[in-house]
């Protein structure tokens, strides 16, 4: 600062503010109101630089803060019941995470080690179905619907099919024969 006073020390306590106060007039320098107003606002700008390193740390539950962590709890529809501590209401949210199915390919890896064949889901094979297409013969298809009957959003509906692919060896023989033709008329007069 070219024109650095005592109040000026005693008031800016702003990095912000202290930069501030160097493209503003020199008759400030005294001015005790402004420059009180000129640190307030040098300390909102403060927080503001701190703002995005702090608000990539709200993306993942594990780091994110209580305010925060309404925000997820209101996502998963979990309400936190009083005197639940920060790290018991990321516990909750971080189970209720886990227990999603949503991912149509979770679903798959499940119903794949469940049924000891490849799944596929397809989604919106009509309106509001998927359909769930087992690579295989299964013939007991129970805990595959319970399942998914557990992970499957409510308002959906789902079909599903097996089939079994048969591979064999086959010889087909063929043959080709060409052969050309003429045909004559013959009339008696």
């Amino acid at each position: 600062m070219h024109n650095k006073t005592e109040l000026m020390d005693n008031i800016l306590t702003s990095p912000e503010a202290q930069k501030i106060i160097e493209f503003v007039s020199p008759v400030y320098g005294d001015a005790y109101t402004g420059l009180h107003l000129f640190n307030c606002i040098g300390r909102v700008l403060d927080e503001l630089d701190v703002f995005p390193d702090h608000f990539k740390d709200q993306i993942f539950v594990q780091t994110a803060d209580l305010w925060s962590l309404d925000y997820w709890e209101k996502q998963y529809g979990i309400v936190p019941g009083q005197n639940v501590s920060e790290e018991e209401r990321k516990r909750n949210l971080l189970e209720k995470m886990g227990r999603r199915f949503n991912n149509p390919k979770r679903i798959e890896d499940v119903l794949t080690s469940m049924l000891g064949y490849e799944v596929e889901v397809k989604e919106n094979t009509d309106v509001n179905t998927f359909s769930v297409l087992v690579k295989g013969y299964v013939s007991d298809l129970e805990p595959a619907k319970v399942f998914i009957d557990r992970v499957k959003p409510a308002h959906l509906v789902y079909e599903i099919k097996v089939s079994e692919i048969i591979e064999a060896v086959v010889h087909i023989y063929y043959g080709l024969y060409i052969s050309e033709h003429e045909y004559y008329q013959v009339q008696v007069l």
